[in-house]
C-alpha cells in the first residue's frame, strides 16, 4: 500500500513537471533569453546546411522554423513577464515577423530573376543531391551537364537589351512605363547574374566533392563539366553586358539593387520607425537647413562671407604631412577621452580606454572607404605612395585635421570602440537584434552632444563638425531616394559634391560603399536618424532632470544594440502589450 502511494506521488510530480515544461504560457525571463539564443543557432544551422540558392526544401524548412518560434512566442502570457522580458518578447516577435516577410520578398524576387535561367532547377537538384550525399549515375550526370551547357550557350547568344525584352514582358507591359520596364529587366538581370554566380560556386564545390574520389564521375563528367562551366560563364557575361549594361570587369560603374517602396516599408517596420521615407527625407532637409545656417556663421567668422565652400576648402587645407596622420589620430582620441571624464559624461573602464589599436587602410579599401573606420581598432585613411598625385591631394584634403577631430571620437570613445567593449558584457543574448540605428546612431549622437558642449575649439573645428553633420543628412536623402528609384548613383555623387562639399573621388567612394558595400538598405540613413532618436530621448530624461548624463549614457550601453524606440519604451516606462509596435513620431 505504501509502495503504491509513493508511486502515485512520483507519477503525479512527473505529470506536473511535464505539464509545466510544455506550458509556454508560464515561461520565465531566462527562458525567453534562451529561446532567442536557440533561434539564432537554428538560423545559423540552416544557413550552414542549406546553401543552395532557389532550393525549395530549404525555403520550407526556414519558413517553418521561424513560424514555429513565432507560434511558441505567441502562446506566452505576456502580462506575467517582467519588464526586461517584455522588451525581449517584443524584440523577438519583431525579428521573427521581419524574417518571415523578408524571406518571402527575397524569394519572390529570386524567382522572378530565375526566369532568365530556365535550366537552374536542374543544376539546383544536382547540387542538392550532392549535399544530401545521394548515389549518382555518372553517365546521367554527364548528360545533364552537356544538355544544360547547350541550353546556356543558346541563351547567351539570345540575350537582348532590357528595352527590347520589356516590350514583351506580360508582367509589366500594362501598368508600367517603358523606363520602369527597362529598370525592372535590368534589376532582374543583375539578380539573375548574382544567382548564377552562386550556382557556379555550388557546382565547383560539388565537382570537387566527386572528382578523383568517384572514378566513374571523373571519367564521364570531366569534359561536360568544363563545357558547362564555360557556358554558364558566357551566359552570366551576356546578362551583365547586354541586359544589365555593366560588365563584371567594370569596376568603376556603380550598380546595385534598390529595394523599392515595398522593401523600405518592411525595413522601417523592422527598425521600429513609424515615419514614411518621405517624412524622413523632409526631416533630413530641415536638419540640412540648420547646418547651412551654422556653416554660414562659421564662414563669416573665417572671413569668407557667405561662401561656405571657400571656408570648407580652407579647412580641408589644414592637414598634416605624410607620415604624421597616425600620431594625430592618437592624440585626438585621448583628447576626447579626457573631455568625457572632465564632464562626467559616461563611464569609460580603464581596459576600454586602453584597449584600442591604430592600423592603416589599404589603397584598395580606400576606394570604398575614403575616410577612417573604427571599432576594436581605428583604421586610418591617408595617401600612399601608390596613389596618383591627384588621389594623394584629395585624400589628404578629405582626411584633414578638423574633419578628423570631429570623428575620431565617433570611431573610438565614446563611439564604436566603447560600444564594442560593452556589447559582450551586457545582455549579449540580444546580439541578433543588432541595428545600425543604435550602432551608428549612438556615435552620431555624440557628435551632436559634443557640439552642444563646445568641444569645437575654432571655427575650423565647427566647419569640420558641420561637414559631417551635413554628410549624414545627405545620406538619408540620397540613400532613401536611391532605393525609391528617384535618384541614380551619379545623381547621388553630384548631390554629395554640390550640397555637402565632398571631393568627387570621396563622394564616388561613399556612394559605391552605400550601394555595393554590402550594407543594409537603411544603414546610411541610420546615422542621423538614430542620433536624432537618442537626442530626443536625452532631452526627455536628462534635460528633463530624470537622469544624469552618466546614468543615461551608461543605461543606453547596458541595454545592448536594439531599435531606439524599444530602448525608449524601456527607459521611459511606456505601457507595453504583446502587440506594441512602432508609434514614436520623433521626427515631428
Amino acid at each position: 500500500m505504501m509502495l503504491k502511494t509513493v508511486r502515485q506521488v512520483v507519477l503525479s510530480l512527473v505529470v506536473v513537471i511535464v505539464a509545466r515544461s510544455t506550458d509556454v504560457s508560464v515561461v520565465n525571463a531566462q527562458e525567453i533569453r534562451s529561446w532567442i539564443i536557440r533561434y539564432e543557432s537554428d538560423k545559423n544551422t540552416l544557413n550552414r546546411r542549406f546553401r543552395i540558392p532557389l532550393h525549395s526544401k530549404a525555403r520550407t524548412l526556414t519558413e517553418q522554423t521561424t513560424k514555429n518560434w513565432l507560434k511558441r512566442l505567441r502562446q506566452v502570457d505576456f502580462d506575467k513577464l517582467d519588464r526586461v522580458s517584455k522588451t525581449d518578447y517584443l524584440l523577438f516577435r519583431s525579428e521573427l515577423e521581419y524574417q518571415l516577410a523578408n524571406d518571402q520578398l527575397q524569394w519572390k524576387r529570386d524567382d522572378a530573376a530565375a526566369k532568365l535561367l530556365p535550366y537552374a532547377d536542374r543544376l539546383v537538384q544536382f547540387c542538392v543531391d550532392r549535399e544530401d550525399v545521394k548515389p549518382i549515375e555518372p553517365m546521367d550526370i554527364a548528360g545533364l551537364f552537356d544538355s544544360v551547357a547547350a541550353e546556356a550557350e543558346r541563351l547567351a547568344k539570345d540575350v537582348t537589351p532590357a528595352q527590347e525584352n520589356s516590350k514583351d514582358d506580360p508582367v509589366t507591359s500594362v501598368s508600367a512605363s517603358d523606363s520602369e520596364r527597362e529598370v525592372k529587366r535590368q534589376l532582374d538581370g543583375l539578380r539573375a547574374a548574382e544567382l548564377l554566380a552562386r550556382l557556379e560556386d555550388c557546382l565547383r564545390e560539388a565537382h570537387r566533392f566527386y572528382d578523383g574520389y568517384d572514378p566513374g564521375y571523373s571519367w564521364w563528367a570531366e569534359q561536360p563539366m568544363k563545357r558547362l562551366q564555360g557556358a554558364l560563364r558566357s551566359h552570366r557575361t551576356a546578362i551583365r553586358e547586354t541586359l544589365v549594361g555593366v560588365p563584371e570587369s567594370d569596376e568603376e560603374t556603380i550598380i546595385g539593387l534598390p529595394i523599392g517602396a515595398e522593401g523600405l516599408k518592411l525595413e522601417l517596420q523592422h527598425e521600429w520607425i513609424a515615419h514614411t521615407p518621405a517624412e524622413l527625407i523632409e526631416l533630413a532637409n530641415r536638419e540640412m537647413q540648420w547646418c547651412d545656417e551654422q556653416m554660414a556663421a562659421a564662414s563669416q567668422e573665417l572671413g569668407f562671407g557667405d561662401d561656405w565652400k571657400a571656408a570648407l576648402n580652407h579647412t580641408k587645407s589644414k592637414h598634416v604631412q605624410p607620415g604624421e596622420q597616425p600620431q594625430m589620430i592618437r592624440d585626438l582620441a585621448w583628447e576626447a577621452i579626457r573631455f568625457l571624464d572632465s564632464h562626467d559624461l559616461v563611464t569609460v573602464p580603464p581596459l576600454a580606454a586602453n584597449g584600442w589599436r591604430v592600423t592603416m587602410m589599404s589603397p584598395e579599401r580606400q576606394r570604398v572607404n575614403p575616410y577612417f573606420l573604427g571599432g576594436p581598432m581605428i583604421i586610418v585613411s591617408f595617401p600612399t605612395n601608390e596613389m596618383t598625385h591627384d588621389e594623394k591631394l584629395m585624400s589628404m584634403r578629405s582626411n584633414n585635421e578638423h574633419f578628423a577631430r570631429a570623428t575620431v571620437h565617433h570611431e573610438l570613445i565614446p563611439g564604436h570602440h566603447l560600444q564594442h567593449y560593452m556589447l559582450p558584457r551586457y545582455k549579449a543574448y540580444r546580439s541578433i537584434f543588432r541595428t545600425p540605428f543604435w550602432i551608428e546612431g549612438w556615435a552620431l549622437y555624440w557628435e551632436m552632444l559634443l557640439w552642444d558642449l563646445d568641444f569645437a575649439q575654432s571655427a575650423e573645428d565647427r566647419v569640420g563638425m558641420l561637414f559631417w553633420r551635413k554628410h549624414r543628412c545627405a545620406r538619408i536623402i540620397f540613400s532613401l531616394s536611391y532605393h525609391l528609384g528617384t535618384m541614380s548613383p551619379e545623381q547621388c555623387i553630384d548631390y554629395l559634391v554640390e550640397r555637402v562639399g565632398h571631393e568627387r573621388s570621396a563622394a564616388t567612394a561613399e556612394v559605391r560603399r552605400s550601394i555595393m558595400g554590402g550594407y543594409s538598405p537603411l544603414y546610411q540613413a541610420a546615422y542621423m536618424l538614430g542620433g536624432l532618436q537618442l537626442r530626443a530621448l536625452h532631452e526627455d530624461l536628462v534635460i528633463g532632470g530624470k537622469m544624469t548624463n552618466r546614468e543615461f549614457h551608461d543605461a543606453v550601453l547596458h541595454e545592448h544594440c536594439i531599435p531606439i524606440e524599444v530602448l525608449r519604451n524601456f527607459m521611459t516606462d511606456q505601457p507595453l502589450t504583446k502587440e506594441t509596435r512602432a508609434s514614436w513620431r520623433f521626427a515631428d
